[in-house]
């Protein structure tokens, strides 16, 4: 499970704050990793070479509702194609799984968790309608990893999550 955003600019990171606030909140089976990857550009090639299945969860504008939920398969993914370079994650994830394809290290099955954001200008707190859309971010990966047989138990206490960067908490809205 990767997290991937800018916390320096709106809702860009919730990616981040999705896979903290699960990490807080959840225990997963060993051997899953679990990462807040930041920007990563090409850099994400080797969080997903070889993988057999991941999950990303990131800011998507896809021209909804801000604060929608919505689970992107790889399929769908890959038919997109990488598009023009201009924003913070360029290279982005088209270009890394169609290098993964290439190399013959591509992910058996992805998902990318998207989160429609209202604001990515500069600023370190996420939107109401985002930080709303957390719990249903939240489960929609532990509903994937659950899916694909992999065990995801709640924590027995309510633990905040560190979310650093936020000018302040999530616990009226955290899932």
């Amino acid at each position: 499970m990767l997290g991937i955003g800018n916390v320096l600019a709106g809702d860009d990171g919730v990616g981040p704050a999705v896979v903290r606030t699960l990490v807080a909140r959840h225990e997963f089976e060993p051997g899953i990793v679990i990462e807040d990857l930041g920007t990563p550009g090409l850099d994400l090639v080797p969080h997903l070479a070889g993988a057999d299945r991941v999950v990303l969860v990131d800011a998507v504008r896809a021209g909804a509702t801000p604060g929608a939920v919505r689970v992107i398969e790889q399929r769908e993914l890959l038919a997109s194609g990488a598009g023009p370079r201009v924003g913070p994650h360029d290279p982005g994830l088209a270009d890394a799984l169609a290098t993964l394809r290439f190399a013959g290290r591509a992910p058996r099955e992805l998902v990318l968790v998207g989160i429609e954001p209202a604001d990515v200008s500069t600023g370190v707190d996420l939107s109401e309608a985002v930080r709303a859309a957390l719990p249903e971010a939240c489960k929609a990966v532990c509903a994937r990893l659950r899916r694909w047989g992999i065990a995801v138990r709640r924590h027995p206490g309510r633990l905040s999550p560190d979310l650093w960067w936020l000018d302040r908490g999530i616990e009226a809205a955290g899932p």
